[in-house]
């Protein structure tokens, strides 16, 4: 309710009046009033467990799971936002295929980037192979998670639909691998976390999911969902290696482990997977410390198959990655010399510790609407930051000498991986860990996911009935609320002003009533309180879209395929202003398998660069990863212009000499008008602002 008159603060002082975000605050309330009488309720007689229905709700769950992922991913539904190519090339809305939700232009790495490398990679002769310029040099494919015929694919089955169905289809079940794989091994994990709590696992799972950092970035090319993904099948695989009866479930577990850790690897975002695997450290300590693993290891379940298996696990694991880095070797080195990732490395710290609080104020953040301090939606998402309140559990813990290992060992790690974001560590130290190849920015990751975990396991534990009852917690709650007030109001300043006063005041009480109910344990109001802001904020971050109409229905894509189709082996550039529409064409160029000049490419295209650059006047600026804009240039020779960390322009003359000299057979001219003519080619076609000129010896 108190959302709801925020809607209605934020109406008297912007005018604008969201009926769609005021619906979801009234069905917000009516749930936080029954969330209060179930809880009363759940206080009053708690339900005895039965390990027989328990176990087939986790296989309901499952197979729940399996069926929606099947039937949406057969249905082509996913949530591109590809139909932004039918705004910007074909000037039509950006509107097709979309059920629910709107495209989103932040999403570029997925759009802009990923989707058209993948067409580019279905068009290649032979289709997907492990070489594509299109996309870098050398493996590039296997280290941008792309589909190729290669045999890390065995290990990644959300790839393998690209090599038998149609490409709607099979990009679905790639998209929708990113859910499923996130919901089901959270699920399966988190259960062991929580003693076999069904809906506190899941509850978890979907906390995760939807938090903003995992919707923001949830399609980008490093793959993030599928990272995380890794860790939680690993970790529930151990477990089950290790507690499992039948040998055929130990076996299948083994299989899952590799897989998973064979993923994890090829996932190739070390930003991510390195806090990530400390993560995985620390909780396979932790969980090895428990009461129930070590009482199962002491009681002689750890037999000679189990070792055998997980040996033999290990020992293919540890081959399969060694031929891998031999094959994927070269260009990693190339990518490790360059400016741009592969230069870039951090020591920690300047992760302000405020920013920690902005996921409480961005309940209505949009990629318009966005704190500015932050940069875009992207950068400004976070998770909700539960560690606190882990914290103080694990300390109270403590005092009563009854820790828990796994809670124990998520608070250090999260204390530590927080000194490093906010403090910084000593070089050698970054260096020799690993931690040099993460930064602050991206190892929120960690904190988030721990913190997820850690509320589960925190959850599990039994309410202490000698402790104060509910009434007691929520009056102390809003004792809290002040202070609760206080920290959100300076972390809005830092925003510059990012939420209303009411909103903070809405949040402020709110949370601080979460938080009490997270204290006294009560796994309902807790996670249904988590949940439901969450899932009504972030659930249409990404569209749900039906196909991919924006490449698949576009006229200028059907024209473009249709020349390259007749001239398969020539080679493109893409030219005119320095406006964002001449830059995505190329990109998009690259979507008929055309090899095109410019566009976003993971190395530099050395060819080209050998031909404009022969003194390496420029190398600063084009050694990197980067989206290139080529745009036409009055001077007499090419030159470079850095636009940021992965972007620059090269400014090139529109003259036949340096066409000739690049090899280039086509050239396409975005809206410039004024250039009608180019000697030594001839124009062929227009469509809606973009001239096409073949080379007249390239008949």
């Amino acid at each position: 309710m108190l959302l709801f008159i925020a809607q209605f603060a934020r109406h008297r002082t912007t005018g604008r009046f969201d009926r769609v975000g005021v619906a979801i605050n009234i069905l917000l309330a009516g749930s936080c009033i029954a969330l209060l009488i179930t809880t009363y309720l759940s206080q009053r007689q708690e339900q005895k467990h039965d390990p027989e229905f328990n176990w087939l709700f986790r296989n309901i769950i499952v197979v729940a799971l399996a069926v929606i992922y099947l039937a949406a991913s057969l249905a082509k539904l996913n949530g591109s936002s590809t139909a932004l190519w039918r705004e910007l090339v074909d000037r039509h809305p950006p509107n097709v295929g979309l059920i629910a939700g709107r495209a989103k232009e932040i999403r570029s790495d997925e759009w802009f980037v990923h989707t058209p490398w993948i067409w580019s990679q279905a068009e290649q002769t032979p289709a997907f192979p492990n070489q594509n310029t299109n996309v870098g040099d050398g493996v590039a494919p296997l280290l941008t998670n792309l589909p190729a015929r290669h045999w890390t694919m065995l290990f990644r089955p959300q790839m393998w639909g690209f090599f038998f169905l149609d490409r709607e289809r099979a990009f679905a079940f790639n998209w929708n691998f990113k859910w499923l794989g996130l919901l089901l091994s959270g699920f399966l994990f988190l259960r062991v976390v929580a003693r076999a709590d069904n809906l506190l696992a899941l509850s978890g799972a979907l906390i995760l999911l939807f938090s903003s950092y995992i919707q923001w970035f949830f399609s980008s090319p490093t793959c993030m969902p599928e990272i995380i993904s890794m860790v939680f099948f690993a970790l529930w695989a151990v477990q089950v290696i290790s507690k499992a009866t039948s040998r055929w479930a130990v076996a299948g577990a083994g299989v899952v482990l590799l897989a998973a850790v064979e993923q994890f690897a090829f996932c190739c975002y070390p930003r991510f997977q390195i806090p990530l695997a400390y993560l995985a450290v620390a909780l396979f300590i932790g969980t090895a410390a428990s009461l129930e693993n070590r009482n199962s290891i002491m009681g002689g379940r750890w037999d000679w198959f189990r070792a055998t298996c997980l040996f033999a696990v290990l020992a293919a694991a540890v081959a399969l990655l060694w031929q891998w880095t031999r094959e994927v070797g070269p260009t990693i080195t190339e990518i490790k010399g360059l400016v741009y990732p592969g230069q870039t490395t951090s020591t920690g710290g300047g992760y302000h510790f405020l920013r920690f609080l902005a996921p409480f104020l961005e309940f209505s953040m949009t990629q318009e609407h966005y704190p500015a301090p932050l940069g875009n939606a992207c950068e400004a998402s976070g998770f909700l930051f539960l560690a606190p309140v882990l914290v103080l559990a694990v300390a109270h813990d403590l005092w009563r000498r009854a820790a828990d290992p796994i809670l124990t060992a998520l608070v250090v790690f999260v204390v530590l991986t927080l000194c490093y974001m906010t403090l910084g560590i000593p070089e050698w130290l970054a260096r020799a860990t690993g931690w040099s190849r993460a930064e602050p920015t991206r190892a929120i990751i960690a904190v988030g996911v721990a913190s997820v975990i850690g509320v589960v396991r925190y959850l599990a534990v039994p309410r202490d009935e000698s402790a104060p009852n509910t009434i007691w917690h929520l009056i102390g709650a809003f004792a809290f609320a002040p202070i609760f007030f206080v920290c959100f109001y300076i972390a809005n300043l830092q925003l510059k002003k990012f939420a209303t006063l009411s909103e903070i005041m809405a949040a402020s009480i709110f949370f601080a009533a979460v938080f009490a109910l997270l204290w006294q344990r009560n796994r309902i109001a807790s996670c249904v309180l988590l949940v439901i802001p969450l899932l009504s904020t972030n659930a249409l971050v990404n569209p749900i879209g039906r196909g991919l109409p924006g490449l698949t229905q576009s006229p200028m894509l059907k024209w473009l395929s249709g020349v390259h189709k007749n001239d398969p082996d020539a080679r493109w550039i893409v030219l005119g202003d320095s406006d964002n529409r001449n830059c995505c064409m190329a990109q998009f160029v690259r979507a008929t398998g055309a090899d095109v000049l410019g566009g976003t490419r993971c190395t530099p295209d050395r060819e080209m660069l050998r031909v404009l650059d022969r003194d390496n006047r420029y190398a600063n600026v084009y050694n990197r990863y980067a989206r290139i804009c080529v745009v036409v240039s009055q001077e007499t020779r090419p030159a470079f212009k850095l636009g940021g960390a992965d972007n620059y322009q090269l400014r090139l003359p529109f003259h036949r000499e340096w066409f000739e000299r690049l090899g280039v057979g086509y050239v396409l001219v975005v809206d410039r008008s004024d250039l009608v003519s180019l000697p030594g080619f001839e124009r062929i076609g227009e469509r809606e602002g973009c001239a096409l000129f073949r080379r007249v010896s390239a008949r």
